[in-house]
């Protein structure tokens, strides 16, 4: 990431946040931010009346400036729920679109649909920038810029419409495709999809319940389209239930069992081993979460 040190912002949160128990960062390289009467304590960079608020107004024009937050070493509660994990599809803006809204996210000829689950940035940044900011998962940037995160500084500059909430969350297609002719040439439709969960491509016609939302979906012609269930399907990926969390969770999930505090990885079908501490990876690849005893 292009954003320097000394540009760094934190502003720590006092009082009762409003709609959770924490809320988003305004950028990777920046710090957290709260909700309307939240207080500031500290502020670096320059950036000046931080006071936790953040601007409901939506740009007219959709232009809006890309910023990250989540992911290892900052996982965070959300104030819509759930957690900030990094590779989920999620964005904050909820002061703006309302919780759960679905928003279509353009650059460089590419698109992502991210659900608002979070609240922010603070109006100081977006002052300091002199635009509208959209802080999204780290998958966003990398989907878009090919860059593992962004922060203000960066000025990745992108273009954000609301979609319909039945709209599937994920890499989306910002052109249509044709079928090509009989003779050949032409354009030919995808028949891979960039599935975050599995953090690899994935075959037509498999099936994979999304990490962010628990909704099972299926790349069809290189986009996710929407299913109730994972029937029919010519391979599927779906949650795995923890006896030592106590609860399901979502492949390459890693925990260090109760029964024999072995470390397990969760494949989408199974637990399957070995997993390597170290380096936080098993047998389908790097870790989601680590989860220890």
């Amino acid at each position: 990431m292009a954003a320097a040190l000394g540009e760094r912002v934190r502003i720590i949160l006092l009082g009762i946040l409003s709609l959770g128990s924490a809320a988003c960062m305004v950028g990777e390289d920046e710090a957290t931010e709260g909700t309307p009467g939240a207080s500031v304590t500290s502020v670096e960079a320059g950036l000046t009346g931080c006071r936790g608020q953040a601007s409901s107004t939506i740009p007219a024009s959709g232009q809006y400036i890309l910023t990250t937050f989540g992911g290892p070493g900052d996982h965070q509660a959300m104030s819509c729920g759930g957690r900030a994990a990094g590779t989920g599809w999620y964005a904050a803006s909820r002061q703006r679109y309302g919780c759960g809204s679905k928003l279509k996210v353009e650059a460089n000829g590419k698109c992502a649909v991210v659900v608002t689950d979070d609240y922010g940035p603070d109006v100081c940044v977006e002052n300091r920038v002199g635009k509208p900011i959209l802080d999204t998962s780290p998958q966003v940037s990398r989907h878009l810029f090919g860059e593992s995160g962004a922060g203000w500084s960066d000025r990745m500059a992108i273009t954000v419409t609301e979609v319909d909430a039945s709209t599937p969350v994920g890499i989306c297609s910002t052109t249509t495709t044709t079928t090509p002719p009989p003779t050949g040439g032409g354009m030919t439709t995808p028949t891979t999809c960039a599935s975050a969960t599995l953090d690899r491509d994935v075959e037509e016609g498999t099936c994979v319940q999304s990490a962010s939302t628990s909704a099972w979906q299926q790349c069809r012609a290189g986009a996710w389209v929407a299913r109730s269930s994972a029937a029919s399907c010519t391979a599927s990926y779906g949650f795995c239930s923890s006896a030592t969390l106590g609860r399901n969770v979502p492949p390459r999930t890693c925990v260090q069992a109760r029964s024999d505090s072995a470390w397990y990885q969760c494949n989408g079908q199974s637990w399957v081993t070995p997993v390597s501490v170290s380096a936080q990876s098993g047998p389908i690849g790097d870790c989601a979460t680590m989860n220890p005893l």
